[in-house]
């Protein structure tokens, strides 16, 4: 629920802001210009991704959500569109560092540990309100193509008979696997905004992903995406 309620946060500002933009836009010639002009950004990210089951699929005995946390860092370019309205296409690289965890306690313990490394290309579709000379918000939306470079899991057992630890297995592998191999690409979409303090970035984004991360028959596995960045315009 709060992933949900941080977009719908995201969407409102990108609703509510053109009257911010008629107010910047309204200044000198210069300072318009400088608003549409293109730039690059490398930032450094804390990331969530949300790993929800359907009823055909446990990670582990009653949990069908996983959570990975982590950080990315990455390297977006805006390109101009327009000369006279601050318009512009994103796109760029970013590597993510996920790591997570789900435990089951009862009569026994299980526990599943996962880990994933992956690289996204976003492309969006951004547009930049200037608050003051110094400071421009900019709402944006867009489509993402996810490879995932490393994906891979391992099970810890513990009960009255037994400590046990399992080896860690590629989820992508059909050894590790058999038929049942995550996907290792997938396309989703996200929506975010950002705030420019003169060189200083702030940013937060949600999004899903439409190719799910695991589908076998009746089984599935949904991922969703949060993340908040700091970095540097130039």
């Amino acid at each position: 629920m709060l992933l949900h309620k941080i977009a719908a946060l995201v969407a409102a500002i990108a609703v509510t802001l053109p009257a911010s933009a008629q107010f910047s836009n309204s200044g000198s010639s210069s300072s318009s210009a400088d608003l549409c002009k293109s730039y690059n950004r490398i930032g450094v990210s804390y990331t969530n991704t949300g790993l929800s089951a359907n009823k055909e699929y446990e990670f582990i005995e009653d949990k069908d959500h996983i959570s990975l946390n982590g950080f990315a860092v990455d390297y977006i370019h805006g390109f101009s569109l327009s000369k006279t309205l601050p318009m512009f296409i994103e796109t760029g690289v970013k590597a993510n560092f996920g790591f997570g965890s789900v435990k089951y306690d009862d009569d026994y313990y299980e526990k599943l540990l996962m880990q994933n490394i992956s690289l996204s290309v976003p492309v969006n579709f951004a547009y930049k309100f200037g608050i003051s000379d110094n400071v421009s918000i900019t709402p944006y939306i867009g489509l993402n193509l996810k490879l995932h470079l490393l994906g891979r899991v391992k099970y810890e057992y513990e009960d009255e008979y037994d400590d046990e630890e399992s080896e860690w297995y590629n989820v992508f592998s059909k050894d590790d696997m058999d038929d049942e191999t995550w996907n290792r690409f997938q396309l989703g979409w996200h929506i975010g905004a950002g705030v420019n303090i003169k060189k200083l970035y702030l940013g937060v984004s949600y999004g899903t992903d439409f190719i799910k991360a695991f589908k076998y028959e009746d089984a599935s596995v949904n991922s969703g995406n949060l993340s908040a960045t700091i970095g540097y315009t130039f």
